[in-house]
């Protein structure tokens, strides 16, 4: 049953591991590509922008020169003069002439244009210039202006000067908008009276109106508002090209996760099988990691871990089958197993480090069921081996039954076998239980510790445990000690013993004896 459970659940993750990678890639292609022509389209409106603004500043700088000159000699070869080098010195100016009414009286144009008349004006903006947005010149090519007037003088600028940039630009559609007019002063391109409402708002951005991408820029100083705007059809076009290269990947990613998927899951429905199998053929092995007085460096004791190296094929993590032992409820026989081999350890450490002590793991199915307590018994009767030199290491999820197992560690401390919380404050009860657990060690997780000396919040709460535990007189080891300044962090604080790579990393017995004749551990370079 549960073989195919673990079966439905892998073709299920397969899918989710093809379908999610590609969804992924999909957005990432939608969401680069809007970016993009976001990008284009915004700075072609400020191009437009720009150039607008340059016609407003060169139209105010002609009015502030002409505005000097008299009215009766508007029109004098002075005058005349001065209009024809404006025209000629300004980029966006291509006539500029002097009017009675919608009279031209005299212009940079010459005598073609007097007494031409404008017609009637379209709108005044608020800074009094008077505006015809669309003004046949009669200049030939039946090219229309739009002519600003102001104090009695005016200029003439051909939309198209405005906007003759992006011309290879084709599906781009861009123009300037004249808030005081509601109306556009130059466009080319598609304008749909839509956008008006954005337009109006003066507001920078992009929107999508379902048809267009179009981008706004307006300006701080004038009334005029540029817009760039790009068809469906081309938002369309740069989607297909990144999902080109970015859903191809998504399939691979997703084929990969699949196949991890696949592997994992295939280990899983085996592995309970392979378990078994190296639990009758003896294939685990016991390795210790020494627990150090940190001041001195002399070890106190050996923490016994469970490995598994599997001849020549890569050994397995721990964390892999110790969790697979407790789902199939193997896991007593590996306690079993472990405490047989410690057995067989035991007197040869202790012959060699009398006062020192060795630390098993126990599972909460272990503490539970009671039935380690008759498995310590034996190991303490091994010639050799007393009861001060075995240590019980559990966990905090070992008190999810809190009665039971309480009755069992009080069970294992009368038979003069200390007891150690392992993983400490990784787990349900932390600050809430400890007071009510009758321990002898506090083992510290490695969470706790690569926090300390920093900002966080879990330094400080290591701190917390730390004191908690110096306070009731609890033996505290830090486990993942790996640099010099935890180590002397901890001490600082308090902590005493601690185990890890800055010390040593675990090893078999026969190592560990050959090695630490003189049991005095110096700090490993990090």
């Amino acid at each position: 049953m549960r073989s195919r459970i673990a079966t439905a659940m892998a073709w299920i993750i397969c899918v989710f591991s093809i379908v999610i990678p590609l969804l992924a890639a999909a957005y990432l292609a939608h969401r680069q590509s809007m970016n993009e022509v976001s990008e284009q389209t915004t700075g072609m409106a400020a191009e437009v922008l720009r150039r607008g603004e340059v016609m407003v500043e060169e139209s105010n700088a002609a009015y502030r020169k002409l505005s000097t000159v008299p009215g009766d000699n508007a029109c004098s070869p002075a005058s005349l003069m001065q209009m024809i080098n404006i025209a000629l010195d300004k980029r966006y100016l291509q006539a500029v002439g002097h009017v009675i009414g919608d009279r031209v009286e005299c212009s940079s144009a010459g005598p073609p244009t007097i007494g031409f008349g404008f017609g009637p004006v379209n709108y005044e903006t608020s800074s009094g210039v008077r505006v015809r947005t669309s003004v046949d010149l009669e200049v030939g090519s039946g090219k229309r202006f739009i002519v600003l007037e102001r104090g009695g003088f005016v200029v003439a600028v051909s939309p198209a000067t405005l906007l003759d940039v992006f011309v290879n630009q084709r599906n781009v559609s861009i123009g300037l908008y004249s808030r005081s007019g509601q109306t556009a002063l130059a466009s080319r391109g598609e304008f749909d009276p839509t956008w008006k409402k954005r337009l109006q708002q003066a507001r920078d951005g992009v929107f999508f109106d379902g048809s267009h991408l179009v981008a706004i820029q307006a300006s701080r100083e004038s009334g005029i508002v540029a817009y760039a705007a790009v068809p469906r059809s081309y938002l369309m076009a740069r989607l297909r090209a990144f999902a080109v290269v970015m859903l191809p990947i998504g399939l691979v990613l997703g084929i990969l996760i699949m196949l991890a998927a696949l592997y994992l899951a295939r280990l899983r429905t085996s592995l309970p099988s392979a378990l078994r199998t190296a639990l009758r053929r003896r294939e685990f092995v016991l390795h210790y990691q020494p627990i150090v007085e940190m001041a001195s460096g002399r070890m106190v004791g050996a923490e016994a871990l469970m490995r598994w190296p599997r001849g020549s094929e890569p050994g397995l993590s721990p964390a892999l089958f110790i969790p697979t032992a407790e789902q199939y409820g193997l896991i007593g026989h590996f306690t079993e197993y472990a405490l047989r081999q410690l057995a067989n350890d035991a007197p040869r450490f202790i012959k060699q480090h009398p006062d020192a002590y060795l630390s098993v793991n126990l599972s909460p199915s272990d503490l539970h069921s009671g039935t380690v307590v008759d498995q310590l018994r034996h190991l303490i009767e091994t010639p050799g081996i007393e009861a001060r030199n075995i240590v019980a290491e559990v966990t905090e999820h070992s008190f999810l039954e809190p009665t039971k197992a309480d009755h069992t560690i009080q069970r294992i401390r009368q038979l003069g076998i200390r007891v150690a919380i392992d993983d400490f404050g990784t787990g349900f009860s932390s600050l809430s239980h400890l007071t009510s657990l009758k321990t002898d060690y506090l083992k510290i997780d490695k969470v706790f510790v690569d926090a300390v000396g920093t900002e966080s919040m879990l330094s400080q709460l290591a701190l917390h445990l730390i004191g908690m535990a110096v306070s009731m007189k609890l033996i505290i080891v830090c486990e993942g000690v790996e640099t010099r300044a935890q180590a002397d962090f901890l001490q600082q604080h308090g902590v005493k013993y601690a185990q890890g790579w800055l010390f040593a990393k675990a090893q078999p017995m026969d190592e560990l004896l050959r090695q630490r004749k003189s049991a005095v551990f110096t700090s490993t370079p990090t």
